[in-house]
């Protein structure tokens, strides 16, 4: 059943953090519609992203579409609202309205900025606030930021979610009543930032070597092998540097290199050159054996259509194959968190956008007639 079974989730969202949001809930059980545009799109991200969910297509531009929300709250404990780019899907009821009409609501919101100040109504985009917050310009290899592909802020808003969620559900079963939750791709950025905030500008400045785009420190660093695979040498400690050292049988050189009493960028540029001069006469595999062998922490640097094959992966039954109706079997990672108590059940398909529209419909108590009329207004699809 999962963890969260019983526990019902209305979503309108336009974004990334909210998709994710409602996976990891789903995911443990928790039964989510989406209250979804009509005619909207299934991009490939959300047949893994809406697994499980049920679909109400409405068009909440609408007075009607509103109402419509307001009235499915009545049985929800969590109302979940992202707005994104397009404001059509916004619900302009207050949520403090919402939450003293049904009080043991919780509604979660996750905007852009927040509510207040000069960005509270600017564009809402995961790579613009990422931009903004200085996710571009952390200790990077070369002059001006580095785009980032990967979601960071929409990633830390729908943790930072999550845990709004379930410490007003918490709250709720010792109080009795639900209350507003807000959080934003702005708190998910600076969330993702503690150690680059406190770190920055403390690393040697002026060379992009300090900086590098493999990493600047020689014995934790990307380094590539003999048959062009990557790894990362992974030697913090003292006690393992020591131990990569005699195993490359480099300490002579080393010895060398600190007798000569080098500049700081001089000796890491040398200690570089010399442990790759070396990782690069033996392909991986061997490295990977001797590494094993010698107790050194290192790491393959995989590509990402790897993961899904990684044994540690399928050791931990993380990937799996689900049968989705529009594209087949699809293979995806399997929920992230284990619980003693809970089995965790095999997903279902993401729905089709509207696919549930006329049972949640009678769900809510809406009558035939009221279906027909809502459809014919172009309310509901």
């Amino acid at each position: 059943m999962g963890l969260l079974a019983g526990i019902r989730i209305v979503a309108l969202l336009e974004g990334l953090a909210g998709r994710l949001a409602v996976q990891l809930l789903a995911d443990q059980g928790a039964g989510v519609l989406l209250v979804e545009r009509p005619g909207s799109v299934r991009s490939p991200s959300d047949l893994v992203r809406l697994r499980r969910c049920r679909s109400l297509a409405a068009d909440c531009g609408a007075a009607e579409g509103q109402a419509l929300v307001s009235r499915l709250c009545a049985d929800a404990d969590v109302l979940l609202l992202e707005a994104g780019v397009d404001s059509a899907m916004r619900l302009r009821i207050p949520a403090t309205e919402l939450v003293e009409a049904y009080p043991r609501l919780v509604v979660c919101r996750i905007t852009g900025y927040g509510d207040e100040g000069p960005l509270a109504g600017a564009t809402v985009h995961d790579h613009l606030v990422a931009s903004r917050t200085g996710l571009y310009n952390q200790p990077g290899w070369r002059p001006g930021p580095t785009f980032l592909t990967l979601p960071v802020p929409s990633t830390g808003a729908a943790l930072l979610a999550l845990q709004g969620i379930g410490s007003a559900l918490y709250q709720r079963e010792r109080t009795g009543r639900g209350q507003v939750v807000s959080t934003s791709l702005l708190a998910g950025s600076l969330a993702n930032q503690p150690g680059i905030i406190w770190s920055d500008g403390q690393a040697v400045a002026g060379s992009p070597l300090a900086r590098g785009p493999l990493g600047y420190m020689p014995l934790y660093r990307l380094y590539q092998c003999a048959d062009g695979e990557w790894l990362h040498l992974g030697c913090l400690s003292a006690q393992f540097q020591q131990r990569a050292v005699h195993l490359f049988g480099i300490e002579a050189e080393v010895a060398a290199l600190d007798a000569r009493g080098l500049p700081v960028l001089e000796r890491q540029q040398a200690m570089i050159d010399l442990v790759a001069a070396v990782i690069e006469r033996q392909p991986f595999a061997v490295w990977s054996e001797r590494f094993e062998q010698a107790d050194i922490p290192y790491a393959k640097a995989q590509h990402t259509s790897d993961l899904l094959e990684d044994p540690q992966v399928l050791h931990q039954g993380l990937r799996i194959t689900l049968d989705d109706p529009r594209v087949g079997p699809m293979d995806q990672m399997a929920g992230t968190v284990a619980l003693s108590d809970e089995a965790w059940l095999p997903p279902a398909p993401a729905p089709q956008p509207g696919q549930h529209t006329d049972a949640v419909c009678a769900e809510a108590g809406l009558t035939a007639g009221e279906v027909a009329a809502l459809r014919a207004s172009g309310v509901l699809a």
